[in-house]
């Protein structure tokens, strides 16, 4: 019994210096323990005990709210920085472009562009590879009526379906030759889609925590910018949660990055905010040239 209230002792200098350096919310030492109520005759007998595990309660209670509220913290700064840098490149360049693949990311940045009143003023371009999932064009066509504004789609040249492209390129050219797949569906389309727009900023969703070619991304660079380039997928998540952003029907279907259907694979659900792993279900069984593993697509290898 002895050794019991030592450590009850002990418990209680422990909880009360804790709270004493926590400012929100204010709880004392003395308020918890009146919190903790009279217990009954047979509780007393086992009251260090009893006294601990509600004591127990009243710090994870507090772990809990005190985590919430550093994450709203977060959600809140990174969210008026991106409002800032975007006010500040619609104010100071012309033109700005914002290509959407419609993943995660860009789901935050098209809400944030719409919240803070730029989306008129930003130029909305969509690369459709003729090889997409269908699910990724009806939400495309979703969220141009949830934000009101419609993006201007560029595809490979001359080509309007996927039976004009295969007709012209070859059903498997995706396989036979990515380079010039990746070079007429994505690379050629989006330069036309710059060039014609007369931009002087391309805005895009890449991020820091996307994969080592990443790793060191800015937030601005000569003729692009990155306004969620320090945000981590986990992040976006948390964010798209907390506002109810719109996002892609097949992210629930297991798939943390959407690309061409040949190439992309779902990956665990737990592994998704693991460093670089938001995009380790994309160029599935695909090597660069130099026989390294593909990882790009080389639209951003290109300006």
């Amino acid at each position: 019994m002895r050794k019991s209230c030592i450590i009850l002792v002990l418990l209680s200098l422990s909880v009360a210096n804790t709270f004493a350096y926590c400012p929100t919310p204010t709880i004392h030492f003395k308020s918890l323990r009146s919190s903790l109520g009279k217990l009954t005759k047979q509780e007393s007998m086992s009251r260090p005990s009893k006294l601990v595990l509600r004591m127990q309660d009243k710090l994870d209670m507090f772990v809990k709210e005190h985590n919430k509220l550093h994450l709203e913290s977060r959600l809140k700064y990174l969210e008026q920085q991106a409002i800032d840098d975007l006010i500040l490149a619609v104010a100071k360049y012309e033109n700005p472009v914002f290509t959407t693949a419609l993943i995660a990311g860009d789901d935050v940045i098209l809400h944030i562009l719409h919240k803070s009143g730029l989306l008129p003023k930003v130029k909305i371009v969509f690369i459709d590879t003729l090889h997409l999932f269908p699910e990724t064009l009806e939400f495309l066509e979703k969220v141009e009526k949830f934000y009101g504004f419609k993006a201007v789609i560029y595809k490979a040249e001359g080509c309007e379906t996927r039976e004009e492209f295969d007709e012209k390129y070859g059903d498997d050219i995706f396989i036979e030759d990515i380079e010039t797949y990746d070079k007429v569906a994505k690379v050629e389309p989006l330069l036309r889609a710059l060039r014609e727009s007369k931009t002087k900023l391309w805005i895009n969703g890449r991020r820091r925590d996307q994969g080592f070619e990443r790793a060191a991304l800015e937030v601005w660079e000569k003729e692009k910018m990155n306004p969620i380039a320090f945000w981590t997928f986990e992040d976006c998540w948390k964010y798209i949660e907390q506002h109810k952003v719109p996002y892609h029907p097949l992210h629930d279907d297991g798939y943390p990055s959407l690309g061409d259907m040949h190439s992309t694979l779902r990956v665990e659900k737990e592994k998704w905010f693991l460093y670089g792993m938001e995009r380790a279900g994309r160029f599935q069984n695909m090597q660069n040239p130099d026989g390294s593993d593909k990882t790009e697509c080389g639209i951003h290898t290109v300006r």
